[in-house]
């Protein structure tokens, strides 16, 4: 097969590079390093062509980044764009096949052609995404000795190009997906005389936990924090489910909504084969009492005022593996001025040492903290720091002095 007549392109300047630059932005794959789902398209590329070396590119404004390579020479990862294959291609709509680059004028000057890895042979396909078939970069091939590739050869790079689109169209779907997660998050309350404030942290692009806190008709605020067993997308459907059931029940007393919402969750729980803590709760603000229903949650500290501290234990079973017909323990406790309530998932425990004592250890972080917008970032720093490997949530509700 012969060679395409590709023409060299500008690489810089151009609006084309702008809208390039920001869609890999927004896709949010060039920084982080090698990414399995890439690296397995580059090996099938070039132990199934039979090459010294594959490689998956994106093209930025000037830039190219390499964000998979199978190849006896490493190469970047950053590279000049005009110094590359890719940056002289980019304005070529299908496969590009260079069968010896040291004879071809448009690549012959090239550092990789003239120095190592002296490269011959290339074949590329571009990598397109967006509305407007924006080409990002190329899946390409490259060899010491000049060669081509027959018919059948150049349909699995195309076939190659086409799954690594898909993989980098998955960023965007899931920059969606964050995109819906965030809008689910609760807004700012104001109740006057308290503050209250959270987070969230999924272990992957979906969380299993979920919290709320809305005010009711009766200026109570009911507050939950729910954690699904498992992680991912599966634990994700079901928490969304979870949560809509609670909130159709929002202005219910705690122990009749979460009675109601598990026998309405409960058969999709048990067909998931899952199962599902809650800490869901009524706060009265006049008086600082709160009422909750705690089914197998139990991670819930109250730092006192005083400086004493005490964890609430729960003593039912969670959502899924309660018996149907037995009615859930119901507990109370009340606020004083000073006091402090932090609700957790699991996920906060293994930020430390993964027993209860964890929760004392949260405990000296929020005391140390000057306010709960500190505290709630020092807990994300340290989740980066001490992967907790789990979905992590932390709630505060804080009644002022």
């Amino acid at each position: 097969m012969h060679s395409e007549t590709a023409t060299t392109v500008p690489v810089t300047g151009a609006p084309d590079a702008v809208r390039r630059a920001a869609l890999l932005a927004a896709l949010d794959v060039v920084e982080g390093g090698a990414e399995e789902r890439f690296d397995r398209i580059t090996r099938i590329a070039r132990e199934a062509l039979g090459v010294s070396g594959s490689f998956l590119n994106l093209a930025g404004e000037t830039s190219l980044t390499i964000k998979s390579q199978q190849s006896d020479s490493h190469f970047g990862p950053v590279i000049p764009l005009q110094d590359t294959f890719c940056g002289r291609t980019l304005g070529e709509r299908g496969p590009v096949l260079v069968p010896d680059a040291r004879t071809d004028a448009r690549y012959s000057d090239m550092p990789m052609v003239v120095g190592d890895p002296n490269v011959r042979f290339y074949a590329g396909v571009p990598l397109r995404l967006g509305d407007d078939d924006v080409k990002v970069g190329t899946l390409c091939l490259i060899d010491p000795e000049p060669r081509t590739l027959d018919a059948d050869e150049v349909a699995l790079l195309q076939e190659l190009g086409v799954w690594a689109e898909r993989e980098l169209a998955a960023g965007a779907d899931e920059d969606r997906l964050r995109s819906v997660l965030a809008g689910l998050e609760p807004g700012t309350v104001d109740v006057p005389g308290y503050r209250i404030a959270g987070l969230s942290v999924p272990h992957g692009v979906v969380s299993g936990d979920f919290h709320d806190w809305h005010r009711s008709g009766d200026d109570a605020v009911h507050l939950t924090v729910a954690d699904v067993m498992g992680k991912g997308m599966s634990a994700g459907l079901l928490a969304a489910n979870i949560r809509g059931a609670l909130l159709a029940r929002g202005d219910l007393a705690p122990d009749v909504a979460v009675a109601e919402l598990e026998a309405q969750v409960a058969p999709d729980l048990s067909r998931a084969e899952s199962f599902a803590t809650m800490f869901h709760s009524r706060l009265t603000p006049s008086t600082g009492r709160i009422d909750f229903t705690d089914a197998g949650h139990g991670l819930v500290l109250q730092l006192r005022d005083d400086g004493a501290e005490r964890i609430l234990r729960s003593s039912d079973l969670p959502i899924g593996l309660h018996p149907a017909g037995i009615e859930r323990a119901s507990g109370s406790l009340v606020m004083r001025p000073g006091d402090v309530i932090i609700v957790v998932s699991d996920g906060a425990l293994e930020l430390w040492d993964s027993t209860l004592a964890s929760l004392s250890q949260l405990g000296a972080l929020y005391r140390g903290s000057p306010d709960i917008a500190t505290f709630l970032q020092r807990v994300r720093s340290r989740a980066v720091d001490h992967d907790p490997g789990d979905d992590l949530t932390v709630v505060v509700v804080a009644r002022d002095v």
